[in-house]
C-alpha cells in the first residue's frame, strides 16, 4: 500500500504542475481618456471589435481563449503553445501611441518574444520579455522599439507571441492595449512623397505638433535612404520608414510620428543595340529581330517570389523581372542548340550586381547526368549589358534537348530588378533545323499536319510517322525540306477510329535522324448521314441532310488547316437541302461537317 500512496502523490504533483494558474488578477490599468488608449483585450477599456485571438497558424498551442478566471477578470489562456497569433481583423493606426502594454503570467515560461506585424510589407519584429515565473508580469514596450526596426505603426495588423524559453509553455494574458500619456504631443501631417533612384537629396518638412520640441529623424533602412539632420539622401530603391522624434518641451513628453518613403527604381528608356547576326545562324527565344521559337512560357509557376511584366521599351518588346529571387523559362518542346557557340542576352538593371543564368535539360532530372548548368554574370547598373556567353560555360549539359532557362539573383539574392531583350543562341555558321508550331488538327475524317521551320541547315527532309499507341511508329510520307522559314502541310487520309499519334523524323544530309515532339488527334465514329452534289464543284454545292434533331445544329465548310470558311446554323426539324456558294474559294480539298445532337458527320469536297 505504501507504494500506491507514493504513486498517488507523484500523480497529484504532476497534475498540480500541469494545471498551475494565477489565483489573482493583475493590477488594474489606470484610468485613461478614450483618445489615449486603444485596447485589444481586457475589462477596463473598450476593446477593438473584430480581433481573432485564436487564428489557426498551425501552432501547437492553438486552442482555448477566454477560458480561465482570476478574480473578476477573464483571461486569455494558451496551453502548451510554441507561438500564438492575434489578428485584429484589419489594420490599426497606432502611430499616435507611445507604448504597448501586456500582462503575462506563466509557471514555466521565463522568456517570451512579443511581435508587432505590419502590412503590406509584413514586417515581423519582436521584443524579448523576461518573465518572473508564477507571478503577474506587467510589461510596457515603447513602440519606438518596433518603428526603429522598420515596422510601420500606422498599419499594424497582428501580434505574435513566441515561447522563447522553453520552446513550449503555458501562458495567461490580460490587459493587452496600446497607450500614450496625456501629455504626449499630437503630431500630424507627416508624409513624404515617393522618389526615384538618382534623385537629388531633399529636405524634410517638420510635421505639425502642439509641442515646441525639436524634431530629429531616422531611416529604418540605410540601403534605401540615409538622413543627416533633415537632409535625406537616396541610396537605392525600396521602402524605408522615416521616424520623426520630437524632444520633450514644456509640459509635453517626447513623441514620435512615422512616414513611409518609397524609392522607385529607374527603368530603361531606350532599346538595347539591334542584333546583326544572320537569321540562319540564330535560334531566337525572345526579341523583335528574329522569328522566335513557339511555345515559350516566360513566367511558369515555380513558386518564385519574382513578379513578371511584359513591356515595350524603345520600341522593343521587353521582359521585366522584379523582386527577383529566381525565375524560370519553360519551352513546350526541347530545343536542339548543340551547334550554337554562344548564348546572347541584353540585360538592363538598376540594382542587380550579378545573376546566375542556368540552362536546363529537365529530362535528365530523373534520368541521370547534369541537368542544370549555370554561369554567373557581373552586371553594370543603369545601362544595357550585351552578353554573349560561350556555350563552354555550360559544359556537361546535353545541348540537344534544352527546355528551360533560369535566372537566379546573387547580389542581391532577393529584390533585384532586371529587364531583358534579344535572347537567342547563335553561331558563326548556320545552325541545325529548328521547328516551330508542329500541330495535328482533326478536319472531318482526315488529319491535317502543319509545321514551320525557323532554320534548315543541311536538312534533307521530314519523315512523317504515325502510331496508334504512341510507341510503335510507321513511316507515312517523306516530305523534302524547302529551306529556312518554310511552312509545311501534310494531310493523312488513312486515319482510324480512336487516337492517332504523329511525329516528324528530321533527317539531315548525312542521314542522321532526330525526332520532333509527338502530337495526336482523336477520331470518333459518328452515325449522322450527309450527301451533296456536285463533286468536284466550281461555284455552288447542294447539301442534302437528314432531319435535324438538335436546336443548335450547324453545317460548316472547313479547310485543311482547320479554319471554318462558311457555316450555316440549322433549326430543329429542318430536313431540306442547303446551298453553299463556293465562289472565291481557293482550289483544293475542303471538309463538310454536319454537327447534330452531339455527333458529327464529315465528308470531303474538291473545289476546282
Amino acid at each position: 500500500m505504501k507504494k500506491n500512496y507514493v504513486l498517488f502523490a507523484i500523480l497529484s504533483l504532476m497534475m498540480f504542475k500541469g494545471f498551475a494558474q494565477p489565483s489573482t488578477a493583475p493590477t488594474t490599468p489606470p484610468a485613461r481618456s478614450a483618445g489615449n488608449v486603444l485596447s485589444i483585450y481586457g475589462t477596463v477599456y473598450t476593446n477593438h471589435v473584430g480581433t481573432m485571438f485564436d487564428p489557426n497558424w498551425g501552432q501547437s498551442g492553438f486552442g482555448s481563449a477566454s477560458t480561465a478566471k482570476a478574480g473578476k477578470d477573464t483571461l486569455l489562456y494558451y496551453p502548451n503553445f510554441n507561438y500564438q497569433g492575434i489578428d485584429f481583423g484589419g489594420s490599426l493606426n497606432v502611430s499616435s501611441m507611445t507604448s504597448v502594454h501586456i500582462d503575462l503570467w506563466s509557471a514555466n515560461c521565463s522568456k517570451m518574444d512579443f511581435y508587432l506585424i505590419d502590412a503590406p510589407t509584413d514586417h515581423e519584429k519582436f521584443y524579448t520579455i523576461t518573465l518572473t515565473p508564477s507571478a503577474w508580469n506587467s510589461v510596457d514596450i515603447p513602440l519606438s522599439t518596433y518603428s526603429n526596426l522598420g515596422v510601420t505603426l500606422n498599419n499594424i495588423i497582428q501580434f505574435k507571441l513566441v515561447s522563447n524559453t522553453p520552446a513550449a509553455s503555458d501562458v495567461y494574458v490580460d490587459n493587452l492595449y496600446f497607450w500614450k500619456s496625456s501629455n504626449v504631443p499630437t503630431i500630424t501631417g507627416f508624409t513624404i512623397p515617393a522618389h526615384s533612384v538618382g534623385d537629388a537629396p531633399f529636405t524634410l518638412t517638420d510635421p505639425t505638433s502642439n509641442s515646441t520640441g525639436a524634431f530629429t529623424y531616422t531611416s529604418s533602412d540605410s540601403t534605401v535612404a540615409t538622413i543627416s539632420g533633415k537632409t535625406v539622401t537616396i541610396v537605392g530603391g525600396g521602402t524605408t520608414t522615416i521616424t520623426a522624434t520630437q524632444a520633450a518641451a514644456g509640459s509635453y513628453v517626447a513623441g514620435t510620428a512615422s512616414a513611409t518613403l518609397v524609392v522607385n527604381f529607374p527603368v530603361p528608356t531606350s532599346a538595347a543595340p539591334t542584333p546583326t547576326k544572320s537569321a540562319t545562324n540564330v535560334i531566337s527565344l525572345w526579341g523583335n529581330v528574329y522569328t522566335n521559337v513557339d511555345g515559350i512560357n516566360w513566367f511558369p509557376g515555380w513558386g518564385q517570389a519574382t513578379t513578371f511584366t511584359g513591356l515595350n521599351i524603345g520600341g522593343d518588346t521587353t521582359l521585366e523581372y522584379a523582386s527577383l529571387n529566381y525565375e524560370g523559362v519553360q519551352a513546350t518542346n526541347p530545343i536542339d542548340i548543340s551547334k550554337a557557340t554562344n548564348f546572347h542576352l541584353d540585360i538592363w538593371t538598376p540594382n542587380a550586381g550579378s545573376v546566375v543564368i542556368n540552362l536546363i535539360n529537365s529530362a535528365l532530372v530523373t534520368g541521370g547526368g547534369a541537368n542544370q548548368v549555370g554561369d554567373t554574370v557581373i552586371l553594370t547598373k543603369l545601362g544595357w549589358n550585351s552578353l554573349d556567353i560561350p556555350m563552354t560555360k555550360f559544359k556537361g549539359l546535353d545541348f540537344t534537348k534544352v527546355d528551360q532557362v533560369m535566372f537566379v539573383g546573387v547580389t542581391p539574392a532577393t529584390g533585384g530588378v532586371i529587364y531583358l531583350q534579344n535572347i537567342y543562341f547563335w553561331a558563326t555558321s548556320p545552325l541545325s533545323v529548328t521547328l516551330s508550331d508542329f500541330k495535328a488538327t482533326k478536319v472531318g475524317s482526315v488529319a491535317s499536319l502543319t509545321w514551320k521551320s525557323l532554320s534548315e541547315v543541311s536538312n534533307k527532309g521530314y519523315d512523317v510517322q504515325r502510331s496508334t499507341n504512341g510507341t510503335s511508329w510507321a513511316s507515312v510520307k517523306f516530305v523534302a525540306g524547302k529551306g529556312s522559314n518554310s511552312t509545311y502541310i501534310f494531310v493523312d487520309n488513312n486515319t482510324t477510329s480512336g487516337v492517332t499519334y504523329y511525329r516528324l523524323g528530321i533527317m539531315d544530309a548525312n542521314g542522321k535522324v532526330s525526332y520532333s515532339s509527338t502530337v495526336s488527334v482523336d477520331f470518333a465514329k459518328t452515325n449522322v448521314k450527309i450527301s451533296f452534289y456536285p463533286n468536284p464543284v466550281k461555284d455552288r454545292i447542294i447539301v442534302t441532310i437528314p432531319t435535324i434533331q438538335s436546336s443548335s445544329a450547324s453545317l460548316s465548310l472547313v479547310n485543311l488547316s482547320g479554319k471554318t470558311v462558311k457555316t450555316v446554323q440549322l433549326t430543329q426539324g429542318f430536313n431540306s437541302n442547303v446551298s453553299f456558294d463556293m465562289l472565291g474559294l481557293s482550289k483544293g480539298i475542303y471538309i463538310l461537317a454536319l454537327k447534330d445532337s452531339g455527333s458529327t458527320q464529315t465528308t470531303k469536297v474538291v473545289v476546282q
